[in-house]
């Protein structure tokens, strides 16, 4: 399914984000804009936390972003998948303005891995 409306892009991730949804703390369902967070304790650089942001996706002006936190904080565990390399701004963020089937194959195993990852990470159920 290859579509440029931002809407139906947006819709397309946040499907595929919505499973995890049950496993997480889903802290922003909106129109346009769907977070998920892991609530466990955690430290990163020295640093303690209480949450984990994992992903999220949202509508932009121009754009739909896609963000893939385990990126950041384990970033020698993850590498690009080919149909989203081009996609990749910054460590953690994925602009779409179209999405083909290639791309969310490639969105749907990024996040099984990540959450595959932060399972065994933070001890997750």
């Amino acid at each position: 399914m290859e579509t440029n409306d931002f809407n139906k892009v947006f819709d397309s991730i946040r499907k595929l984000l919505v499973p995890y949804g049950k496993k997480m703390d889903v802290r922003t369902d909106k129109p346009g804009n769907y977070q998920l967070y892991i609530i466990t304790d955690w430290e990163l650089a020295g640093r303690k936390f209480t949450e984990c942001y994992f992903c999220g996706a949202s509508i932009k002006q121009t754009m739909v972003s896609f963000y893939f936190f385990p990126f950041y904080t384990h970033p020698d565990k993850f590498t690009t998948p080919e149909p989203i390399a081009k996609n990749l701004k910054g460590k953690t963020c994925f602009n779409f303005k179209k999405l083909d089937d290639r791309q969310e194959k490639a969105i749907s195993q990024l996040l099984k891995d990540g959450y595959d990852f932060y399972k065994k990470q933070f001890k997750l159920k």
